[in-house]
């Protein structure tokens, strides 16, 4: 597995387990049918606040992955140049950090690709919350459609990159 499938992969269940926290966490408040939770301003409150704790938590998971990726790529080299001064090491670490960070044209191919998929299934969820709208859902309801699509965009971006990366892609 390439880094770029490594990092999509800690993107990706990042993204999920915040939106199944969010998800939990909206169905018992619907559920719990207190007069606050009937409100578009608490709800504008609480998806700001969990798009906040999404970005933080990609950010610090991003630097906790990078922090392990560059320990077990020195572990790996390490273990396979046995006789080579620790300085060596440590330059065919950098050098591997960088060629394996590079984006090539695959990798921008299959990121539009992941990205057209995401796109779409946010448009669903756009006009989906619509139509609630129009079938007598509440705004609340809507709302929640609307987060809940974005956010369900953004995993299966992530999947369909990993698919991708394992399958590889075609041009055209």
């Amino acid at each position: 597995m390439n880094y770029h499938e490594k990092r999509t992969i800690v993107v990706s269940l990042v993204g999920l387990s915040v939106s199944l926290t969010y998800l939990f966490y909206a169905i018992f408040k619907i559920r719990e049918g207190s007069a606050e939770s009937l409100l578009m301003k608490f709800w504008a409150e609480r998806i700001l606040l969990f798009i906040g704790i999404g970005i933080v938590s990609v950010i610090v998971a991003m630097i906790v992955f990078h922090i392990l990726y560059s320990i077990s790529l020195a572990i790996k080299l390490k273990m396979e140049n046995e006789g080579i001064t620790n300085e060596a090491i440590q330059q065919r670490i950098e050098q591997t950090i960088k060629t394996d960070t590079v984006e090539d044209e695959m990798g921008k191919l299959i990121e539009l690709k992941a990205m057209r998929i995401g796109f779409v299934t946010a448009g669903v969820g756009f006009v989906g919350s619509l139509v609630s709208l129009l079938l007598g859902a509440t705004p609340v309801i809507m709302i929640n459609i609307l987060y809940l699509s974005f956010s369900l965009g953004s995993i299966l971006e992530g999947i369909v990159q990993i698919f991708y990366y394992r399958r590889g892609i075609r041009h055209g």
